[in-house]
């Protein structure tokens, strides 16, 4: 609102322009704002799947070391956990203990959580709760053998797919 004395013309206050432009720049200032705080959000979410899935990878790589005398199969990404084998109430062989490795990592993944072997390893305290392990969306894995090395890969769908591989010596 502009105010102006008669005799000397002179005026103070701001016109309904100027008011609009600021408006308009404190506008655009704040959707700059808000997409940027959306894509931190976004690349936060990414980067704590990213370690969720490495951490997973390293945890089979650490299965398959603790568990030399065991003949561990190749795992394929889609395969579904093996039967749950109770390793924790009692001592395994190597090979049951192998089973036991499988079945509470793919169930650790994320897409086989509802499975059977999944929900006995929960009841046997292998596993915590959905709510408290919920595993990657879509997660899954495979475990591939090349003489003494393994690679382990962890896929999973967020925002977008991703993978990690992990390799090392079994």
């Amino acid at each position: 609102m502009r105010i102006c004395a008669q005799a000397t013309r002179q005026c103070r206050g701001n016109s309904l322009m100027e008011v609009l432009a600021a408006v308009l720049v404190v506008g655009v200032a704040a959707l700059g704002v808000a997409k940027l705080e959306l894509l931190n959000g976004q690349t936060n979410r990414s980067a704590l799947e990213r370690s969720v899935a490495t951490l997973l990878a390293d945890d089979m790589i650490e299965r398959l070391r603790a568990n030399p005398d065991a003949a561990y199969a190749a795992i394929a990404e889609g395969d579904p956990p093996p039967t749950f084998v109770d390793c924790l109430a009692a001592s395994c062989a190597p090979a049951q203990l192998a089973s036991f490795d499988v079945a509470v990592w793919k169930c650790s993944l994320g897409s086989w959580k509802e499975a059977a072997p999944c929900q006995g390893a929960r009841q046997a305290g292998a596993l915590a709760s959905t709510e408290l392990q919920p595993g990657l969306p879509a997660g899954d894995g495979s475990v591939v053998f090349d003489s003494a090395l393994a690679t382990v890969t962890v896929s999973w769908r967020g925002a977008v797919s991703a993978s990690v591989s992990v390799g090392g010596h079994r």
